[in-house]
């Protein structure tokens, strides 16, 4: 894993995770908190050995330093002849204020621990089905419900209650494959979620009632990343596929050209930073990374912002 400075581009530093398990797949990484609450920023990210297992690592953002035991996806009892895959992770801030993580697995549940120590943190949650969790987020929504959602291999969404682990939404039958990314975000005083899959399209719901908005948006490739991030008076949806599209996030419908001139002709990830102002939109490929203006969808120069 490697930080760059988002106002000029500069490396910042290099996060070194252990040779012994590395697959070559670093399936996610998200940032768990902001710094606000006195507590330094810590990078999760997750990689899949082999295929057979999930560990989670975890970083100080600030200083580059593992912090806390590694999570590992082979530290359950084997479910019938197999070990279960940890297959989505995801921070989350519990009711008592303590870091937890998200844990997906391939037998369909999901559950909680506690970031530092890995006990338990709550009850274990598990939709209508077994399949393979492949994406995890936790949101509020605008009437100040709390949510954890989580989307599978056969395309459901599913929702709970953070309190008690029960189901508060779902199973929707959302697309025709796996689920491989989940993103709340906030427009026309809502808060709207959206989901990409490998079926190559991404769609808009509404939370507190479980029913799609706008268009479905579709591309000649799956979903490889997507965000959320405000930019000329809307909120704007990237989509990393084929290209790098954009789209209003109310209605669904395209916003500007596709980019193009992407290594192997597809845009992998896809992420939005707020610098000076303005929002730097980065599109990653096996070439690099890339960073254009999230309003207009131009090269963004190199250097200082």
């Amino acid at each position: 894993m490697t930080a760059f400075d988002a106002e000029d581009g500069s490396l910042v530093r290099e996060f070194a995770l252990d040779e012994r398990f590395i697959s070559g797949q670093l399936r996610q990484a998200h940032v768990h908190g902001d710094g606000g609450d006195g507590e330094r920023p810590v990078l999760v990210v997750l990689d899949q050995f082999r295929g057979l297992r999930g560990t989670v690592f975890q970083f100080d953002l600030t200083t580059g330093e593992r912090v806390c035991p590694d999570t590992w996806g082979k530290r359950r009892k084997p479910w019938g002849r197999t070990w279960p895959r940890m297959s989505a992770a995801f921070p989350h801030r519990g009711a008592d204020g303590r870091r937890n993580l998200l844990l997906g697995w391939n037998d369909g549940r999901v559950e909680r621990v506690d970031a530092v120590t890995g006990e338990a943190a709550g009850p274990r949650m598990r939709g209508t089905g077994r399949r393979e969790v492949w994406s995890l987020t936790a949101f509020t929504t605008a009437d100040g419900t709390a949510l954890l959602a989580g989307g599978d291999a056969d395309g459901l969404l599913r929702a709970w209650d953070p309190a008690t682990g029960r189901p508060a939404g779902g199973p929707v039958k959302a697309h025709n494959g796996p689920i491989n990314h989940l993103v709340p975000y906030a427009a026309d005083g809502r808060i709207l979620l959206a989901t990409g899959a490998t079926d190559h399209s991404v769609r808009i719901w509404d939370p507190e009632t479980w029913t799609p908005l706008g268009a479905m948006m579709v591309h000649p490739e799956n979903t490889l990343g997507l965000c959320a991030y405000q930019a000329g008076g809307r909120t704007v949806l990237a989509v990393a596929s084929d290209r790098l599209h954009r789209y209003d996030a109310l209605t669904g419908q395209p916003v500007g050209e596709p980019v193009d001139g992407w290594e192997e002709d597809a845009c992998l990830a896809v992420g939005a930073v707020r610098v000076g102002g303005r929002v730097a939109l980065f599109g990653a490929d096996e070439n690099g990374v890339r960073r254009l203006d999230g309003a207009t969808g131009e090269e963004w120069p190199a250097g200082p912002a």
